[in-house]
């Protein structure tokens, strides 16, 4: 099966174009220089059942039309670049603009533990990459200009669970989207989906209406968690639910939100309708919308909005319910390094942020860009840790090398760490709920944990030795 890989990537990396190139590897290699080649390359992957890795040389391939697009029905296959470069192999449609004769998508992933790394899909008439199955992986790729929502997660087959979205740009070109009908990730009935590091722009309508948000769960989603993400001139930022279309539980945090208002539909930064238990920690958002985070109707109980810096009000509507904590609902511009091009890191350490969060040991790990938190003891707010010493690179990262398998985890976790030292393990659920904790004196060749009655669904391992040094990796829960 193929799965997630651990990945230190930033969204300053995701902007320039240097982040860790996909290293899966699945089954029987295939190497394809031809859009003839990777059609076949497709077809066949269909016919005998997946379990293939398809390396995709660099150029250009016009691939999706009404007539055909890639249709993946298969399980455990990897579609990426040879090169590693997301610039170099572009994915193309006929171009961003309505097909009323029939659907042109980029890659539709039916089957279950699709990868998607190192390239480009653009110029597509519906959506770059649909999905219906479980575990797709999209890692280290840019989606640009299509004529609807970027990512769709459609709600058949009980919808696609345990995605995951990371270090991608999604953006259109032409600083403003088509048409009203667009979106960034659209995710009808899906779960425990991580969507971390990503950056968003310009997801934005021309005419009519407000286009959808950058990021989107709703209809009967549940339990996904949104970290890390640059959002920059969207018409709404990050939404959880829409009208009485709900989205359980879920974790929103360490975001930054900017909108500077030119578009004309400009809209709320986070939503949260129809979407009870989520929390809200530690975003910065800066939008010309009246309201920064709205929670609404009275299904929206039991939310927690901590920590959050805002220029614009936090405000519950139609009887939503929510613990607003810590939050600051009123900036100086010059708080900010570059606001004008969305950069909400702070420029200094300023006093109402610095060291004036509420502990949210266990919720948070790291910050915006990786750096642990809290650097101090004590933590700031919104969504950058102030004065961190550097942004987390691979080796930081790899001070405590370990390894999870199998993963997907079907009934026992190993666990190896590569330290004689004493080092403690814990494992959280999505939600980050504390499941498991150990404490190791010395060394011992494997852990096993028992994950007979764990629910599918996406975990965390972090491993912490005495120096304070701490890795994670993420594995899943998947039985057959």
């Amino acid at each position: 099966m193929s799965y997630a890989q651990d990945c230190a990537c930033t969204i300053k990396q995701v902007e320039s174009n240097t982040v860790e190139p996909c290293e899966i590897v699945v089954g029987d290699i295939v190497q394809v220089a031809s859009t003839s080649e990777l059609k076949t390359a497709i077809s066949q992957a269909n016919q005998n059942g997946g379990n293939v890795t398809i390396l995709i040389a660099d150029g250009t391939y016009p691939i999706a039309t009404t007539s055909w697009y890639p249709y993946i029905t298969a399980s455990n296959i990897v579609f990426r670049s040879a090169s590693g470069n997301r610039d170099a192999v572009i994915l193309t449609g006929t171009g961003m603009a309505s097909q009323s004769s029939g659907t042109e998508i980029g890659i539709f992933a039916v089957g279950d533990n699709i990868t998607i790394a190192d390239l480009t899909i653009r110029d597509v008439a519906n959506h770059g990459i649909s999905v219906s199955g479980e575990n797709l992986y999209v890692h280290n790729v840019k989606i640009q200009n299509t004529f609807e929502q970027m990512i769709k997660g459609v709600s058949a087959n009980d919808g696609g669970d345990m995605g995951t979205v990371q270090c991608s740009m999604f953006e259109y070109t032409a600083g403003v989207g088509p048409q009203y009908y667009i979106g960034g990730l659209d995710i009808h009935d899906g779960d425990g989906w991580l969507v971390s590091d990503n950056i968003f722009k310009n997801i934005a309508s021309p005419s009519m209406s407000l286009a959808e948000h950058a990021i989107h769960f709703w209809n009967s989603s549940s339990n996904n968690i949104v970290e890390r993400n640059q959002i920059i001139n969207c018409d709404r930022g990050i939404g959880f639910g829409l009208g009485s279309s709900p989205s359980e539980g879920g974790i929103i945090r360490n975001n930054m939100i900017y909108n500077d208002g030119h578009h004309d539909y400009d809209d709320v930064g986070i939503g949260l309708e129809t979407s009870p238990n989520t929390k809200v920690y530690n975003n910065t958002i800066y939008i010309d919308y009246q309201n920064a985070i709205e929670y609404r109707f009275e299904e929206t109980v039991g939310v927690e909005i901590v920590n959050n810096i805002t220029n614009r009000a936090i405000r519950s509507r139609n009887g939503g319910q929510a613990d607003e904590r810590m939050n600051i609902e009123a900036v100086s511009d010059d708080w900010f390094e570059d606001l004008a091009n969305g950069d909400l890191r702070l420029a200094s350490a300023v006093s109402e942020i610095v060291d004036q969060g509420e502990d949210l040991t266990g919720q948070l790990i790291y910050d915006l860009d990786k750096n642990l938190r809290p650097q101090d003891g004590l933590f700031d707010l919104g969504a950058n840790e102030f004065g961190a010493v550097s942004t987390k690179t691979n080796d930081d990262l790899d001070q405590i090398q370990f390894l999870l398998f199998p993963n997907p985890v079907q009934s026992s976790l190993k666990i190896q760490v590569n330290t004689k030292d004493a080092y403690s393990v814990q494992i959280y659920s999505a939600d980050m709920k504390l499941l498991t904790q150990l404490r190791q004196e010395q060394f011992v060749d494997d852990l096993y944990i028992n994950t007979n009655n764990w629910e599918n669904g996406l975990y965390f391992c972090s491993v912490q030795n005495a120096n304070g040094t701490v890795a994670v990796k993420k594995f899943i829960v998947q039985r057959n």
